[in-house]
């Protein structure tokens, strides 16, 4: 009974151990040299912590429109992180024709490397304070991911952010949901975005030129209002009155096709907004 005991505890290890997500190459290559890489305008976000994580500023010669993206917020949507590991490349070979660009790959690091979507948090406290997608306003005084939303603040107002983005994923289609399923986890194929005019200007041509290219009607995209409260998207809206938006790819879909649409809306974007002139996204 007990050997049938151990050599159960064994496989559920090696279950747990396997089951983390694996970087691709390209994506791994650039996580490799995330803080060690010499770029010319990188800073950290909590320093001198388990928690730092590099962010990326590319800059024009002129100051507007900014935009911030962020990937990583949760560990276990990696298609969301895949895609702004490559941007890092992108904008280093692609040069801006006007505004500026803050790219932060993988914010909560210890997430993505243990495929997780939260942090554990003390007894006691919500769990939800371990999940950076609810702990916004930040707080400096706070727990991990209170005190890096924070942070991610403070740059947003720095750098004067005028469109931010955050990269996600879901469990199930939107248009196509299970009846079994919870809300929050039937919305892939979607562009959250927070109600206010900045946003709404983006929506139209982000929903039409990305759903041009999609001949399965099951796979389209859809538009809809209001990031979940304590969310990125939704602090930037509220606070800043800023174009914000999530985006919400499909876990179920082949992972390149995942990544491939995070890239697509980024180069929709910044094509909207002057920022390039044509598509810089392979």
């Amino acid at each position: 009974m007990y050997r049938i005991l151990y050599f159960t505890g064994l496989v559920l290890i090696f279950i747990q151990c396997t089951a983390r997500y694996q970087l691709t190459q390209q994506a791994g290559e650039i996580y490799a040299r995330l803080d060690s890489a010499d770029y010319r305008h990188k800073i950290f976000l909590m320093p001198d912590t388990k928690y730092q994580t590099p962010a990326y500023i590319f800059k024009s010669d002129i100051d507007s429109p900014s935009v911030l993206i962020i990937g990583g917020t949760h560990g276990d949507e990696p298609a969301g992180y895949e895609a702004a590991l490559r941007l890092v490349n992108i904008f280093r070979k692609q040069s801006l024709q006007q505004g500026s660009v803050i790219l932060i790959p993988a914010a909560n690091r210890i997430a993505v490397e243990s495929y997780e979507r939260r942090m554990p948090v003390p007894n006691g406290n919500d769990i939800e304070k371990g999940n950076l997608n609810r702990c916004y306003p930040g707080d400096p005084d706070g727990l991990p991911m209170e005190k890096l939303a924070y942070e991610i603040e403070k740059l947003a107002k720095e750098y004067k952010i005028t469109v931010f983005i955050d990269l996600h994923e879901a469990k199930y289609f939107h248009l196509n949901m299970p009846e079994e399923s919870d809300w929050d986890k039937a919305l892939g194929q979607t562009i959250i975005y927070y109600p206010n005019m900045a946003s709404v200007e983006l929506i139209i041509p982000m929903l039409d030129e990305i759903n041009n290219d999609i001949s399965n009607t099951d796979y389209l995209f859809s538009a809809l209002e209001m990031p979940i409260p304590n969310s990125a998207a939704w602090w930037a809206g509220k606070y800043l009155d800023i174009a914000a938006f999530t985006l919400e790819t499909t876990r179920t879909m082949e992972l390149n096709q995942r990544i491939n649409w995070h890239l697509r809306f980024i180069d929709i974007i910044l094509r909207n907004l002057g920022m390039w002139s044509s598509a810089a996204v392979p």
